[in-house]
């Protein structure tokens, strides 16, 4: 019978790809057609183009879940997904909350003075409609406006700033209006559109990794094992950017690897979907298995050995977060492993699909308690699921709740509460061991499901470029290997004590430790026996698993130390005015990681930042109140110069509140200590969340 299901699904899947889109364009302002670019063959895979060689700028940019609605018209209600417009019929004044009864559909002809009108009527009634631009904390996608405003402030701003692209899925709309359904083809359309408007920003000369999104895919969620109509498309829509040796990968699984630095640094795009739990056409990541969820950790695990070999540094990115919320156990499990077994090699891990930003820890006490559940037709235990992963668009109240320009969903309180106690529960610094985490990043999204955002990351280049220096590189296959033949015994009896005393003295905090805390976290309450790893009945249990698996660590790693393709930091961009209807929104530095005086040089006549010896996080024009700043420079008053001055380090100190040296795992672990140590930060977290 489950064969029959999933043929009956396979068969659906494949002749919904076959259909021809619905949907037509409009005449709203930003709204374009969606052809492919007219250089794309229709006759099979775009050609890849290999990215020029380009001094390198240390920086890079984390794009996700831009979902273009090609169907949005601004003035239009939220219950219709801001597809279709009202107006009064003749003769009503409209007083007070206007009904729906109360409206006629306005077409797409309808002219700017009756969108005004509108808008007019929303501010004096109290009616919510969709704005020019978008409209934050609400449930509707992106219009073309906000898509064009976001590529053409990157094209400008970014184009030759930035040295690679983390993409990390979901250009298509949601399927939220049940009289506009999406199609294959509109899928397929949108995703060309936002290709070409990504090339068109950034050319070819920098390496583009796009990974593909739960939305990306007809129905959502649902994909099967290449190849296929679905997996040969998108082959063709990114031919531009998957290297030709992973074409037949790409074919079979749409994941690969890219080299963004050769020889040096590489990015993965995987697919997360293959691990998905709400993907009903495959079935986890069981071990000997030919599913394609455990084939692809399986073409993971190769892949990471072979770069380690290389001596090279590795990005993991995709569109689902890894955690047991999200995926099913044995692929939560199997991630956990690698990414803990080759925490030398790997340098970060990049997601999106939450519009949420945060980060959160894997550690090893999570992996060993994780309950497996071998078989999707095996009822899933509730207590797996956590609001850290929850998918916000799916929850009732992201279709319902909405409190207003600055309110946030329920939904979103609730994983404030879980981080908060994840925070809480981890072991002190004299208790934890820094080698059984590794940092899992969520980045904001492009969609307005709160406000717009995107990152701009800094990786360490000391002795990268032309004239290459060795010796400034961390090479992993040089490491020794920890914990084979079982033993556990490999910890430096003073890692957790050294690493913080490397942190600024004035930034230490310790959080005291409770009398009857367990190390661990989102693991509370109770624990069950573990079981003896000798008895043959326990040998395939976590906790067994990861006992006796080697793992590549060392305290000299980029992930660990800051050294040659650390993570330095990020600044995340926002539109914090894109509900203002008269005006065009622009994009801002809502927070960096870093502290301010790495963003700003000891005199103006410095292009390098002497801290890190390369150059700056971000150019100096994007850090708020520069440009005064300058003129301020030529006044001959010192009294009002001084006052200028310091009103300029108060605007930077509003926009660094986390002060952190680097992006490292030992920094992250004293950030969240001091996140559920001062109160004052929590509220900060919580606001920029």
């Amino acid at each position: 019978m489950r064969l029959i299901v999933i043929a009956g699904l396979l068969s659906l899947t494949i002749s919904a790809s076959c259909q021809a889109s619905s949907s037509s364009s409009n005449n709203n302002p930003g709204q374009v057609v969606l052809t492919p670019p007219s250089n794309q063959q229709d006759d099979g895979p775009s050609q890849f183009v290999k990215p020029k060689r380009r001094p390198l700028t240390g920086r890079f940019l984390h794009i996700t879940d831009i979902h273009p609605d090609p169907h949005y018209k601004s003035g239009a209600t939220f219950d219709s997904g801001c597809h279709r417009r009202n107006k009064k019929k003749k003769g009503q004044k409209g007083k007070g909350k206007v009904q729906s009864d109360e409206y006629d559909n306005m077409d797409d002809e309808d002219n700017d003075e009756d969108k005004h009108e509108i808008m007019k009527d929303k501010q004096k009634n109290g009616v919510d409609l969709a704005g020019e631009w978008g409209t934050a904390v609400s449930k509707c996608d992106t219009p073309m406006s906000l898509v064009n405003i976001t590529f053409d402030w990157l094209k400008k701003e970014w184009r030759d700033e930035i040295d690679f692209i983390v993409w990390t899925g979901d250009n298509a709309r949601h399927d939220i209006d049940r009289s506009l359904p999406r199609t294959t083809n509109e899928i397929f359309k949108l995703n060309r559109m936002v290709v070409s408007k990504m090339i068109d920003a950034f050319g070819t000369d920098i390496p583009i990794v796009p990974s593909i999104g739960n939305n990306d895919i007809w129905p959502h969620n649902v994909m099967a094992a290449g190849p296929s109509k679905l997996t040969e498309e998108f082959l063709h829509i990114w031919g531009k950017f998957i290297p030709p040796d992973f074409a037949h990968v790409f074919e079979r699984g749409s994941y690969y690897s890219v080299e963004v630095i050769p020889d040096t640094l590489a990015v993965i795009s995987l697919n997360t979907l293959f691990w998905y739990d709400s993907n009903t056409l495959v079935d986890g990541c069981g071990d000997h298995s030919n599913d394609p969820g455990a084939l692809e950790m399986d073409w993971l695990d190769v892949q990471l050995s072979a770069f380690r070999d290389r001596g090279m540094q590795v990005w993991l990115t995709g569109h689902v977060p890894p955690h047991m919320g999200y995926y099913y156990d044995n692929c939560y499990l199997r991630y956990g492993d690698l990414a803990l077994r080759y925490q030398d090699t790997i340098v970060g891990h990049l997601f999106g699909h939450m519009n949420i930003d945060h980060f959160f820890f894997i550690d090893v006490d999570e992996l060993e308690n994780t309950p497996v559940t071998r078989s999707k037709s095996k009822v899933r235990s509730k207590k797996n699921f956590s609001p850290l992963t929850a998918n916000l668009t799916s929850l009732p109240s992201f279709q319902s709740q909405r409190l207003g320009d600055i309110g946030i969903f329920g939904a979103a309180d609730t994983l404030k509460e879980e981080l908060k106690k994840d925070f809480q529960d981890m072991p002190g610094p004299k208790d934890l061991k820094l080698k059984d985490y590794v940092v899992v990043n969520v980045a904001a999204s492009v969609i307005p499901t709160y406000l717009p955002g995107l990152r701009i990351f800094t990786y360490n280049i000391s002795g990268l470029g032309d004239e290459k220096n060795e010796d400034a590189f961390y090479r992993p296959h040089n490491s020794p290997t920890y914990g084979e033949d079982g033993n556990d015994d490999y910890e430096d009896e003073q890692e957790g004590i050294d690493h913080e005393s490397e942190y600024d003295d004035d930034d230490e905090i310790e959080i005291e430790k409770k009398k009857d805390r367990k190390p661990g976290h989102r693991h509370r309450g109770k624990r069950p026996k573990k079981g003896d790893c000798k008895k043959p009945e326990n040998e395939d249990k976590p906790h067994c698993v990861f006992r006796r698996q080697s793992r590549h660590y060392s305290r000299n790693s980029p992930s660990r130390s800051n050294k040659a393709l650390s993570p330095l930091g990020y600044t995340q961009f926002y539109l914090p005015k894109l509900n203002k209807q008269n005006s065009k929104p622009e994009w801002e530095i809502e927070y960096t990681t870093y502290k301010k005086g790495v963003l700003f040089p000891p005199n103006d006549n410095s292009t390098e930042n002497t801290h890190w010896k390369q150059p700056l996080p971000i150019p100096l024009r994007f850090l708020p109140g520069y440009d005064d700043l300058e003129i301020n420079e030529k006044e001959n008053n010192e009294i009002l110069k001084q006052k200028k001055k310091d009103e300029w380090e108060k605007m930077l100190s509003k926009i660094t509140p986390w002060k952190m040296p680097d992006l490292t795992i030992p920094n992250y672990v004293k950030l969240s200590r001091k996140l559920v140590k001062e109160k004052g930060m929590w509220d900060k977290f919580q606001e920029l969340m």
